[in-house]
């Protein structure tokens, strides 16, 4: 096999956690790796990042269009395909109820990584013209997850001085639509024998639409039980691992806990925008209705009064859903075992 240049393009911090498994694999094969950072979002942060990680790295969109790689990874659909020369590859930077133009990315690129049953059955039946260029791998995020070591567990359980007598409640709302603002201002308080981490989306802490959000993280941290993840925290990993349970709403760190076959909450009382009351077609844009189905893998609160009673109950069972999360773990997020980095790295060999 000839040694290949592959690039990842990090348009978000949160794209590290995809990417880095495939790089890690990529460079135990003896290819060439590097990444180029976007320079229009927070590039401080995600040049610490490559740093820490000992990455090769540029710094700015424009060297997608002189990088002479093989192939160009990227989590999110890039209009300006047109003037890169190297393969493309595009694996979604989330699993779940966000919907994606898959048939854009189609048309945009060589190769469409996905990871379980319901999203390449969904794509070979929608885009049968474009079948050969979609393979179903699992999701990269979760190789970490699965092979986290009880040093860094450790690390984490001092750094947020968890009580390791409590169980740990994570919640991992995304930007919008989110139930945030909805949330009392009081719900640490509502859980005092648990550990709480807040996990906010990155956009959440960096937009100033947010900012009420914002606020209300700053009450919530003042309690003893609770910590709120800054930007550094890039990465939910350490959490999906750490986390007895999980709240959120409409974020794909939902299938990924599941995929731990752990106990999760739906938040569905969500706040939106103006805009959203006004035209409903576009949230239905938004988000995947074909998903629908798979929110029977934990209890969906309509309230924040039922979201506290029902992680009460899943505290005490947490096995509840057992059988429904192992299945639709297959469906949604593919085989959880490790290995999705090196499936991605066989069909680039296959395809160099």
């Amino acid at each position: 096999m000839k040694q290949l240049k592959i690039t990842f393009y990090v348009e978000y911090p949160y794209y590290f956690p995809h990417f880095l498994p495939i790089g890690e694999v990529f460079e135990t094969r003896g290819h060439n790796i590097d990444y180029i950072l976007s320079d229009e979002q927070n590039n401080e942060l995600m040049v610490e990042i490559a740093e820490k990680n000992q990455l090769q790295y540029l710094l700015g969109k424009e060297h997608l269009f002189s990088t002479k790689s093989d192939f160009i990874f990227f989590a999110n659909i890039f209009k300006e395909r047109e003037k890169i020369k190297a393969k493309t590859i595009f694996m979604d930077h989330g699993v779940g109820t966000k919907a994606c133009d898959y048939g854009r990315a189609l048309e945009l690129n060589d190769l469409i990584m996905v990871e379980g049953e319901y999203r390449f059955r969904t794509l070979y039946q929608n885009f049968p013209q474009h079948k050969d260029k979609i393979k179903k791998v699992g999701f990269s995020k979760l190789d970490a997850v699965v092979n986290f070591s009880k040093k860094e567990r450790k690390k984490y359980i001092s750094k947020y001085n968890l009580d390791i007598n409590k169980p740990t409640l994570l919640y991992a709302p995304t930007f919008f639509p989110a139930s945030i603002e909805k949330m009392s201002k009081k719900f640490p308080e509502e859980f005092k024998d648990c550990n709480i981490i807040v996990k906010p989306h990155y956009l959440s802490l960096h937009r100033s639409r947010y900012k009420g959000q914002q606020a209300l993280f700053k009450k919530w941290e003042a309690y003893d039980n609770c910590s709120v993840c800054d930007a550094s925290e890039y990465s939910l990993v350490p959490f999906l691992n750490l986390c007895d349970i999980m709240i959120s709403d409409e974020s794909s760190a939902i299938f990924e806990f599941t995929a731990l076959n752990k106990p999760v909450i739906l938040n569905r009382f969500l706040k939106l925008r103006w805009s959203y009351y006004l035209n409903p077609k576009k949230l239905l844009k938004r988000l995947d209705s074909g998903i629908d189905s798979y929110r029977k893998i934990g209890d969906n609160a309509d309230s924040y009064e039922e979201m506290v009673k029902m992680v009460r109950e899943n505290l005490k069972q947490p096995e509840k859903y057992h059988s429904i999360r192992e299945e639709f773990t297959l469906e949604i997020c593919g085989e959880v075992d490790g290995k999705a980095s090196e499936r991605i790295t066989d069909v680039i060999e296959e395809n160099a």
